[in-house]
């Protein structure tokens, strides 16, 4: 069909505003927040309400997870926005004091925004759950961290974290409990920590919320030296970027965004990474096939597609089914038919004799 000249024009210059617009587009650095508070949380709905609307007008992305215990969260947005978030936050009952940790990413870090109602803001499934409000480990100061490492101190540095995050990267002489789950945790000291129930214990985790409920489950164990990094990797990258040194850190550090992994500097890891089960990925390991979501190892790969052959499989069951009732379904309605027109072919030779 041919179009008038002066609408043809406009499709093309429309078209070309398109890429112009698309080329002076520059990429705004991301910054992204991490936080966590426990504290009583009287109405877990309504401040859910309340912080969903902020996110949404601010523009941010990520995950606030909100129960009655406190909050635990990690957003990305603009620095303006999350400016305001953050003072949204502290003007809430009892947040006036949260702490955040910073860092920065050169693209979009989150998919979404999600501000959620949980049971407890980190999960461990004891048959009487802790409160870091009542009990927890001793809080240790990054760089008084870095200084007992630095002296040698005598102390069992325990990495609270799971299996896949440690194999990524972890401080140097830390224990790896080689947990699937933090709910794992628990049991995993009974076993293999109790010789060191005497002795400095340093526990570690991303931000530091899992140590809070960590320590308490070693306090009740009868640990009698307890301590917790204090806000976590994430607050020792930070404090220790400039100091001199050893840092004491071996590898990168697992994040739950779209960077997948930081390095001790804060900056996303050059390491090319499993985007399900985020190990790294080598020559030996990588899956041949690549996939829309990104690169994957030989396992998940393999996984995925045994999946996705199971549901086609399944699909196909199901389209046969449906042929056989299908073909059952006819086949009555012949038999119901021809019974029809028998008593109809009936009807017309009595009429006719």
């Amino acid at each position: 069909m041919d179009l008038p000249q002066e609408v043809v024009y406009f499709i093309c210059r429309k078209k070309k505003i398109g890429r112009e617009r698309r080329s002076s587009v520059k990429i705004i650095q991301d910054t992204v927040i991490s936080f966590y508070k426990f504290v009583p949380v009287r109405e877990p709905a309504a401040l859910r309400s309340r912080l969903w609307t902020r996110c949404r007008e601010l523009g941010t992305k990520g995950t606030i997870l909100i129960a009655k215990e406190g909050i635990n969260g990690m957003v990305s947005g603009s620095a303006e926005a999350i400016s305001e978030l953050v003072q949204s936050l502290r003007s809430e009952e009892g947040f006036e004091d949260l702490d955040f940790k910073e860092s920065f990413h050169q693209a979009e870090s989150f998919r979404r925004m999600l501000v959620k109602v949980k049971k407890y803001i980190i999960t461990l499934r004891l048959d009487e759950d802790v409160d870091p409000r009542k009990e927890t480990g001793h809080y240790l100061d990054p760089l008084e961290f870095k200084k007992w490492q630095d002296q040698g101190r005598e102390m069992v540095i325990v990495d609270t974290r799971n299996d896949y995050e440690v194999a990524l990267g972890t401080f140097r002489n830390a224990l790896d409990p080689k947990i699937k789950s933090f709910d794992q945790f628990p049991d995993w000291v009974r076993e293999h920590l109790q010789d060191a129930k005497d002795k400095v214990v340093v526990t570690f985790c991303t931000g530091g919320v899992r140590c809070e409920k960590a320590t308490a489950v070693m306090m009740r164990e009868g640990f009698q030296h307890v301590y917790q990094l204090e806000g976590g990797i994430l607050r020792y990258f930070e404090k220790t970027m400039q100091e001199s040194g050893d840092r004491h850190w071996e590898g990168d550090c697992v994040v739950f965004d779209k960077r997948k992994a930081i390095t001790p500097d804060l900056q996303p890891t050059k390491k090319e990474i499993c985007y399900v089960c985020l190990c790294e990925l080598t020559d030996s390991n990588r899956h041949a096939e690549p996939f829309p979501a990104g690169v994957v190892c030989q396992h998940c790969g393999d996984s995925m597609q045994q999946h996705h052959k199971e549901r086609q499989q399944k699909g196909l069951l199901r389209h046969h089914k449906n042929l056989e009732k299908r073909s059952a379904f006819l086949a009555e309605e012949r038999k119901r038919y021809a019974v029809k027109q028998q008593m109809r072919d009936a009807e017309t030779a009595s009429l006719q004799s």
